[in-house]
């Protein structure tokens, strides 16, 4: 999974942090762009939360919305080609130990839209139990051989074990929010994100992540 872009959504629906990590996806979008981007997405999250299924609505209590715990996602032991001194402990800000969190976790958007893919990009969206939004662009798109009976079950595989790598992705950013931007007395709530260490914090977390 190779991230191009990281949004981060407030609950309004402005846009308050966007990075780029590809210069190609860059170039062709302003930040005019990202911000209509942004509301588009807030708008379309809004909807598809109003029309949920309401078989499913009425079966929400069966439906297991546990996300796996997929282990060291964005941190530097998952990239081979990164070596360091094994003895010299990962900085985690205040968190301790190897990794953020080493449990499954519940996901709070049980109605909205998490997911979108197309032929160019797959979109994935993380949503805070304070309505904040950690958007991810991820230009692996996912394969489309559904010829055969095992090509539709390889694929709906790899699109779980996608999501699945992705909330864990997107949850350690919204750690590192909380740890850099949460903590940053001269922070205003809702506003644009402008923090030289979170931007540092991301950028690590993106180029470790396969």
């Amino acid at each position: 999974m190779a991230i191009e872009t990281i949004l981060i959504i407030n609950k309004s629906g402005g846009l308050i942090y966007q990075r780029n990590f590809s210069e190609s996806f860059a170039s062709k979008l302003n930040s005019n762009d990202f911000l209509i981007i942004a509301s588009t997405i807030h708008s379309v999250f809004a909807i598809t939360s109003q029309i949920t299924p309401k078989a499913l609505q009425i079966t929400q209590n069966n439906v297991d919305y546990v996300i796996p715990y997929i282990p060291m996602v964005g941190m530097e032991s998952s990239n081979p080609q990164q070596t360091r001194n094994a003895n010299v402990p990962v900085k985690l800000g205040s968190y301790k130990g190897p990794d953020f969190f080493k449990e499954p976790f519940i996901s709070w958007n049980k109605s909205g839209l998490r997911q979108l893919s197309t032929d160019q990009f797959t979109m994935y969206i993380y949503q805070t139990m304070t309505g904040l939004k950690f958007v991810a662009l991820s230009s692996n798109v996912l394969s489309t051989n559904a010829g055969t009976m095992n090509g539709s079950i390889d694929k709906t595989k790899a699109v779980n074990v996608a999501s699945q790598v992705a909330d864990n992705f997107l949850r350690k950013i919204y750690c590192l929010y909380g740890d850099y931007v949460m903590k940053d007395p001269f922070y205003s709530m809702e506003m644009p994100i402008k923090s030289e260490l979170f931007d540092k914090a991301v950028k690590r977390m993106v180029n470790n992540l396969l």
